[in-house]
């Protein structure tokens, strides 16, 4: 899986190839650290136990640098699975649901027009994102992932990435949070 990470990161083009070797080796530290198989995604507790512990050695540098590989390789092993393709009930009653109550809740806050349609605009692009999945059942890690990946290969700004966070931010507190209470 590693030779895999090591082509990814290269064909991307997003990390220097002078920094790639570093990037590998922070993620089979931590696999090794952690004992996991090196195909299994990470918790975020995993990740911070190993970031912890190479605190304690490491300049702070070093330990951003492996944050940001782990979140990389967590992002590929989440891109390399995601054979899935919609089923025939592909939850779109409920992803039209979660537009209307998103539209409902930022007229209700009395966001802009502007707003509204960035908002739903980033709403589309997630849902298309996370396709195989209901929004009821959207985790933190999803974030991670749709954020990475508009980074990674959309190279996105980091004020739109800021905007399309804050926009499913605004989903996930008013309207899917409301669902579940």
């Amino acid at each position: 899986m590693l030779p895999e990470f090591r082509e990814y990161l290269v064909r991307n083009g997003h990390i220097k190839d002078t920094y790639i070797p570093y990037y590998v080796k922070w993620v089979s530290l931590c696999y090794e650290f952690l004992d996991k198989p090196i195909d299994q995604k990470l918790s975020s507790e995993q990740k911070s136990q190993f970031l912890r512990h190479l605190s304690r050695r490491h300049e702070d540098w070093q330990v951003k640098q492996a944050d940001y590989a782990l979140r990389l390789y967590n992002y590929f092993l989440s891109r390399n699975g995601r054979g899935i393709k919609k089923e025939a009930g592909d939850h779109e009653k409920e992803w039209v649901w979660a537009m209307q109550e998103t539209r409902s809740a930022l007229r209700l806050r009395h966001r802009s027009l502007s707003t509204e349609k960035s908002y739903l605009m980033w709403l589309r692009r997630f849902r298309g994102f996370a396709n195989s999945k209901r929004p009821g059942d959207l985790e933190a890690s999803d974030l991670q992932d749709f954020l990475s990946y508009l980074v990674v290969e959309k190279k996105i700004s980091c004020s739109t990435q800021s905007q399309a966070l804050n926009a499913v931010i605004f989903v996930f507190r008013h309207v899917l949070e409301s669902e579940l209470s």
